[in-house]
C-alpha cells in the first residue's frame, strides 16, 4: 500500500515519523534521512505560532520535500505516498539529488532557528527554496 515510504524506511534508512498537529492541521506524516531531520520539523510544527507559521510555510512551500499533514493519518501516509510517486522514482535513495536536497532544506531550517534571536526572529530568515524537484535539478 506504501511501497514508497515502505522502501525509504526499509531499504534506504530514512527515518519516519506521524503525530498529530498541535495548531489542529490535522496528522503529520515525515520522512527524514535522520531521526533529528524530521525531530526539527515536528518541533517546529509545535512551536510559538509565529515560529511555527514560518517554518510550515517553508515545508509546504515545495512539492518535493517529504512532509506533510492530512486529516487521519492514514490520508497523511496517502498524501506522502502520493507525493513520493510524483518525483522521479531513481531519486529515491539516500544518495541522490533529492536525498541531499531534503537534507539541505531542513538543515537551512534548523540552522535558521537556532539563529534566531528571540521568538518570531524566523520570519523572513528562511531561504526560498525552489517549488518543484525539476526547478531545484535545473537550478544546479
Amino acid at each position: 500500500m506504501f511501497e514508497r515510504i515502505d522502501r525509504l524506511i526499509t531499504n534506504h534508512d530514512f527515518a519516519f515519523q506521524a503525530w498529530s498537529d498541535r495548531y489542529g492541521k490535522g496528522v503529520w506524516a515525515a520522512l527524514g534521512l535522520w531521526e533529528n531531520m524530521v525531530d526539527t520539523v515536528r518541533d517546529l510544527s509545535s512551536a510559538g505560532d509565529l515560529d511555527m507559521i514560518a517554518a510550515t510555510e517553508y515545508v509546504f512551500s515545495v512539492s518535493w520535500l517529504p512532509m506533510l499533514t492530512g486529516r487521519t493519518l492514514n490520508e497523511a501516509m496517502a498524501a506522502l505516498e502520493e507525493k513520493l510517486a510524483s518525483l522521479p522514482q531513481d531519486q529515491l535513495n539516500r544518495g541522490s539529488e533529492w536525498a541531499a536536497a531534503v537534507q539541505r532544506a531542513i538543515e537551512d531550517l534548523r540552522d535558521s532557528w537556532e539563529a534566531a534571536d528571540a521568538y518570531g526572529d524566523l520570519d523572513g530568515k528562511l531561504p526560498t527554496l525552489p517549488a518543484k524537484f525539476n526547478d531545484l535539478v535545473a537550478a544546479r
